[in-house]
């Protein structure tokens, strides 16, 4: 079996392409546990047990370029009404989680 350079640049393009794929759902999964723990701490609760993602874009942090996500959800104080919230990580770091004002 004779590999050409093309083969190798496509398998490094697809192993590249799926671990993208692996790191954007792990770090999903960890905003999910993160919101959820924000709206419990505050007797809130998380609707639709979801987040999510509402953009992503590569930016220069530190000397490295880093991936910024912004998820968002829904959470709701009484039961009856709908809030937003947002969760923004870079990397694999939480930066901010913001709730928009609500009713207590």
């Amino acid at each position: 079996m004779n590999l050409q350079l093309i083969d190798i640049v496509v398998f490094l393009a697809l192993a590249s392409v799926l671990y993208a794929w692996w790191c954007n759902i792990t770090i999903r999964e960890q905003a999910l546990k993160r919101a959820k723990k924000h709206c419990e701490s505050l007797n809130l609760q998380l609707l639709d047990g979801s987040v999510a993602g509402s953009g992503w874009r590569p930016v220069w942090h530190s000397g490295m370029i880093k991936v910024k996500r912004r998820y968002t959800f829904e959470f709701s104080s009484s039961g009856t009404s709908r809030y937003s919230g947002e969760i923004t990580y870079l990397g694999n770091q939480q930066l901010s989680i913001w709730l928009s004002p609500h009713d207590f």
